[in-house]
Parts: structure tokens; sequence; C-alpha cells
């Protein structure tokens, strides 16, 4: 029989922070964290025109590891709006952001809620 270490206690803290788009944070709480985002894409009308935020997660700074993404590219000439969940891990001490990535006149991105959970 192998023995296993003592599992340590499930710690799940949950946090509501305030952040911000294309701005890079740090995980250092000893934990993994889950972050859920809502984020809201309004992509204009016009020619080439695209709103999408992508994410990132990397241990090094500036992250450039990407890992996902939401949004809207232009596919017919109809302005549309979206709000979508993003969820992602970020191991201890690991770098993470969500940045904008936004073309024609028009057209935005942001965050309306972020929740954190420690694991």
């Amino acid at each position: 029989m192998v023995k296993l270490s003592t599992p340590r206690p499930v710690k799940a803290v949950i946090t509501y922070p305030s952040r911000a788009l294309d701005t890079v944070y740090q995980n250092t709480t000893g934990r993994p964290k889950l972050c859920i985002v809502s984020v809201y894409c309004s992509r204009a009308n016009v020619a080439t025109a695209k709103a999408i935020v992508n994410i990132y997660v990397d241990d090094v700074t500036p992250p450039t590891d990407w890992v996902g993404d939401a949004g809207l590219v232009m596919m017919s000439s109809v302005p549309e709006i979206i709000e979508a969940n993003v969820v992602f891990m970020v191991p201890n001490n690991f770098y993470y952001k969500l940045a904008s990535d936004v073309a024609g006149a028009g057209s935005s991105v942001g965050v309306t809620a972020w929740t954190e959970v420690e694991l």
C-alpha cells in the first residue's frame, strides 16, 4: 500500500476584484485560481470590424500564451453585440490578462463582471 501525503483542505475563496482589460495581474495566492469573467463585445458595421477579448496566461510577464477568446468579427453589415463568459485557470505565481482586440469605428469591448476562485 502506498501512503499518500495528507491532502490539503479545500479552500474555495471567492472574490470579486476590480479588474481592467489590457492590464497584467499575477496570482500570488499560493493556490490555483479559477477566473470567470463576463465580457461584452460590440462590433460596428464597417469593413474589417472586430471586437474580441483574448486571454493570456504565462509564467512570465507580460503573458503571451494565448488560452482563449470571445468576440465578434465582421461577417455581415449588421452591427452586433454579445455578452459572453470566459473561464480560465491561473496557476500560482503565473501572470494573466485579458487583452482587447478592436477594429472599426464604433467597435468596443469591456468587462461587466470578474470573479476569481482560489482552489
